[in-house]
This record gives C-alpha cells, structure tokens and sequence, in this order.
C-alpha cells in the first residue's frame, strides 16, 4: 500500500482491504490484495516511522488487527 495506490475509502474515511486469493468481487477489486489459498504471514514496511508518539517504535501505535470478512 502507498500514497499511489487508488484504494475505494469508506465514509468515515477508513480503508478495507481484500487479503485474498480469489477476487472479493469487480467492485471491491480495487482494495484487493491477492494472496495464496495457502497458509501465509502478512508483513508490513513502514519508511522512517515517527519517533515521538503515536510510534511503532515505542508500542504507542500498532496496525489495526487482521481479521475475516463478515
């Protein structure tokens, strides 16, 4: 995910991504990121994170939980 990547926002301003091996569906295949049907690890990379507070660096920020479409 980047500032260049064109992900579809929910009202409040949110962003819900599709971490998946097949398709969510024509209209949510902007927020798809396909995985494998198999077992897999996510991994962030975050680029010089703030130092002071909200920071991953100090645990005061964490990414939000991975959890099943409903």
């Amino acid at each position: 995910m980047s500032g260049r990547s064109k992900f579809v926002t929910n009202a409040d301003g949110s962003v819900d991504l599709y971490l998946q091996a097949d398709s969510p569906g024509k209209d949510k295949e902007a927020n798809w990121l396909p995985a494998p049907k198999a077992k897999f690890i996510p991994m962030f990379r975050l680029y010089w994170p703030k130092e002071t507070p909200p920071s991953i660096i100090d645990g005061s920020w964490n990414p939000p939980a991975i959890r099943p479409a409903q």
